[in-house]
């Protein structure tokens, strides 16, 4: 018997909290929160059901508007981002298409290197060498190897540095006095 009345209390209490009439604040809140948690569409959709109750809430009118204005922020900047996202796929395939060509010209022209070398090999001279002026170094991907090498180059010029206390040496032999 006890636990049949038991029952009954805990059921009635379970369908009055769940009647309970919610207020402007309930629906202010409950979008609050969804706004914090950074869910703006529940946020939206929380506050536009308190004002279909509350039509004159102030705080439920400011917070509607605040929620627009940040869907309608969201909305520009995933268009900006999309518009990015499209000058940069257009950005790479200009890009492609540069390479290609190039490629292209590269391939019907002569490479620079074997010039050179037969170049070398009928007996001309190098034209830098003829202007006295250093001939500039291409960059170039450092190979694994010589960067090994490197490395190794600088650790002969690496130093231990040595601490070397300046002034006299302390006498470490006097006795402190224990009063």
């Amino acid at each position: 018997m006890p636990s049949r009345i038991l029952l009954s209390l805990s059921l009635l209490f379970l369908t009055w909290s769940g009647a309970r009439a919610q207020t402007a604040d309930d629906f202010f809140h409950g979008g609050a929160q969804h706004y914090l948690s950074n869910n703006v569409p529940s946020a939206l959709q929380t506050v536009t059901n308190g004002l279909q109750r509350f039509p004159d809430d102030a705080k439920l009118k400011k917070l509607y508007e605040l929620l627009n204005q940040q869907q309608q922020q969201n909305q520009q900047n995933q268009k900006d981002q999309k518009q990015d996202q499209s000058k940069d796929d257009q950005q790479k395939d200009k890009e492609q298409k540069q390479k290609e060509a190039q490629d292209k010209k590269g391939q019907d022209k002569k490479d620079p290197q074997q010039a050179k070398a037969s170049d070398k090999a009928k007996g001309k001279p190098d034209e830098k060498k003829e202007t006295g002026e250093p001939q500039p170094i291409a960059a170039h991907a450092m190979t694994p190897q010589e960067a090994q090498q490197l490395l190794d180059a600088q650790k002969g010029d690496e130093q231990v540095l040595q601490f070397q206390p300046q002034g006299e040496a302390k006498n470490r032999t006097k006795q402190l006095k224990d009063w």
